[in-house]
């Protein structure tokens, strides 16, 4: 049966909904991705942000309900008042999202924190999962949690602050396998040899993952022939782990050996956003940046992931296009969030310095330097 939508004037402006980057131009669109990403949306979906966009849409008397819906308790009664605002879902639906949410509800605060943080570090956004992190650590702290934090701190290229949490996972569940390899990534990322090693020693078990650290601990001791002959025999026992791969790319780019690391990347099957990153920042360190903005853009046509877009600014600046990199740049401070903000305001700060604006640059780099000061005093409270 067709359905006409409840607004019949024209809209161009969307509602983005931030954890997702998805944008509706109609509250049809606005309901579908409340119904569907529900646990994403769950922050948005009654912001005034929403209710001033539902508003412009002509939809007043929409938006007056939705007000009366933000001061209900229960987060169930919530979101199940909002999908029944249009005639849009079947009963049944609602029913088994009811059932779904009533489920979830009765769950303890922290799981449910951490459970949208792990669904956000499987979807390949580690910057948006650690404010859910951090609240569930401020209500439970238990090893899980604090080695998924860990987790997604390494993935953000902040390998002390993911061994400040896996130290503390390890302390709960010293034996653990899992913490323990983890815990040794950390540690040779932050120059913790010694720490590195007899933790290596403890886990004692040959396995695709232990040989990857040991070629990894080789890599940051600038070892890269035995770095190569680790990460060959972890890829041959696990062929399936595209992230052994990428490693070993890095170390064919460290010995400037680029045609090595193009072949070496042919090896991963799925080309994905992280092969085309890949493949950017071999042709960029050969010094082909024409070629690394085109991997890029195959990446930021279809995506809303702040540090690509980021990446996208940097090699436009390297080409010394910086109308293009103020551009990107521009859209990944629109996407960004959390330790991704961070990242992009450096290269912000790089580009304005490239465009002459050196007083900017400095501001810019204090502001980075107090935001990191206070980040890590808050992480260790």
């Amino acid at each position: 049966m067709l359905q006409f939508c409840i607004s019949q004037q024209s809209n161009e402006t969307p509602f983005i909904f931030p954890s997702t980057g998805i944008s509706v131009y109609s509250f049809e669109e606005a309901v579908y991705h409340v119904f569907h990403y529900w646990r994403e949306s769950a922050d948005n979906f009654l912001s005034e942000a929403m209710i001033t966009w539902v508003s412009e849409l002509g939809l007043s008397f929409i938006a007056s309900k939705m007000k009366e819906i933000v001061k209900e308790k229960s987060f169930s009664t919530r979101i199940l008042d909002f999908l029944q605002l249009i005639e849009y879902f079947e009963p049944s639906e609602l029913a088994n999202l009811h059932s779904t949410l009533k489920t979830w509800e009765q769950r303890r605060e922290w799981e449910q924190l951490k459970e949208r943080a792990d669904f956000l570090v499987e979807r390949g956004e580690p910057s948006k999962a650690l404010p859910f992190y951090r609240q569930a650590l401020q209500l439970e702290e238990n090893a899980t949690l604090l080695n998924n934090i860990g987790v997604a701190s390494m993935q953000l290229s902040a390998p002390n602050d993911a061994l400040h949490y896996l130290t503390r996972a390890h302390a709960l569940d010293p034996h653990n396998i899992s913490i323990m390899l983890h815990y040794t990534e950390a540690a040779i990322l932050s120059k913790q040899f010694e720490d590195a090693i007899k933790m290596l020693k403890n886990i004692n078990i040959d396995c695709a993952d232990t040989l990857f650290l040991h070629g990894l601990l080789a890599c940051e001791q600038q070892d890269y022939t035995t770095a190569l002959t680790f990460y060959e025999q972890a890829i041959k026992l696990d062929p399936t782990t595209t992230h052994y791969v990428y490693k070993m790319v890095d170390v064919y780019i460290a010995i400037h050996q680029y045609d090595m690391a193009l072949n070496t990347l042919l090896h991963v099957k799925k080309t994905d956003t992280n092969y085309y990153v890949k493949e950017a920042e071999i042709h960029a360190a050969a010094g082909n940046i024409k070629a690394s903005l085109s991997c890029m853009h195959k990446v930021t046509n279809d995506t809303n992931n702040a540090i690509m877009w980021a990446k996208l600014a940097e090699y436009y600046r390297q080409d010394n296009d910086l109308p293009n990199a103020e551009k990107a740049i521009s859209q990944a401070q629109k996407l960004a969030h959390g330790m991704e903000n961070d990242k992009i305001r450096l290269e912000r700060a790089r580009i304005k310095k490239s465009i002459g604006r050196t007083r900017e640059h400095q501001a810019e780099l204090t502001e980075l330097l107090n935001r990191f000061k206070e980040r890590y005093r808050a992480d260790r409270l």
